[in-house]
């Protein structure tokens, strides 16, 4: 029998849950809506569904080629980013001298500056070595940007690790390499999960960098959700349409890793 606190607790938490999932359940709704249904003064609840959206995101904005930019950049950026911070974050979790803290801080800084400081600097940049608008060019930025944020993360995750068991490795002969491939990897699969998830969620919805460095060929979803407004009309439709295919990658990530995310959580590595 539940306590009358656990039952409050209860129906807040269904409140709250109910007001994050509101906006999401109203954008599916009008993605699937007639364009004479979404326009109208009184919220339309029946209706017969539509798929004009979609078609009208693939066939005049070009969303296909844009989701194929963002999944090639993006999935691109973020497996090298957690190789990069694997390496970087087992580094500084072993070390041992004065000051391994603080450094961990000073990495995480880089990320502390707005991005709109170094987003015209970046431009300026590419310009000039012909990186404009193209997937290179997204991937650096986005694996230098996401990096110290990943490497502290992970390192927060390693130095919980257990020393014991690397060191009983090098006593079977073991170098750091093999050590990182046949021990770290399959033991700290709940840290690389988050780690993943956060860099790939940052990385999939940023605009930023996107808005300034792509122009055509290189353009992310974000960006081509953008030119579906213009100055006299928002096809709230189409943006609909195309904001609920730019969720499902995410939440089917998001779905496959929630085993080892929910672990590496209780963990007590995100503080």
């Amino acid at each position: 029998m539940r306590s009358p606190i656990r039952r409050v607790f209860d129906v807040v938490a269904v409140f709250v849950v109910a007001i994050y999932l509101a906006p999401i359940y109203w954008i599916g709704l009008t993605s699937i809506k007639p364009t004479t249904d979404i326009n109208s003064r009184v919220p339309v609840w029946s209706f017969e569904p539509t798929m004009e959206h979609y078609v009208e995101a693939f066939t005049r904005f070009e969303f296909g080629k844009a989701l194929v930019n963002s999944s090639v950049i993006v999935l691109s950026a973020t497996f090298i980013t957690m190789v990069l911070a694997l390496f970087s974050a087992y580094a500084l979790a072993r070390m041992k001298m004065r000051g391994a803290d603080t450094l961990s801080l000073l990495i995480l800084s880089l990320r502390f500056m707005p991005g709109v400081v170094i987003a015209m600097p970046y431009y300026l940049m590419y310009q000039r070595i012909g990186l404009v608008d193209t997937h290179i060019g997204m991937i650096i930025i986005y694996v230098a940007y996401g990096l110290p944020f990943a490497v502290w993360l992970m390192r927060g995750f390693l130095r919980d690790f257990p020393a014991e068991l690397e060191e009983a490795a090098r006593l079977d002969g073991l170098g750091w390499l093999a050590i990182i491939r046949r021990i770290i990897l399959p033991l700290s699969g709940p840290g690389i999960a988050v780690t993943a998830i956060f860099t790939f969620v940052f990385n999939w919805n940023e605009f930023l960098f996107a808005l300034y460095i792509t122009q055509s060929a290189a353009v992310t979803l974000p960006i081509q959700i953008s030119k579906m407004i213009d100055v006299y009309t928002v096809l709230w439709g189409t943006i609909s349409g195309a904001v609920v295919m730019q969720l499902v990658p995410m939440v089917v990530v998001v779905f496959l890793l929630q085993r080892h995310m929910i672990r590496g959580l209780a963990l007590g590595a995100v503080k």
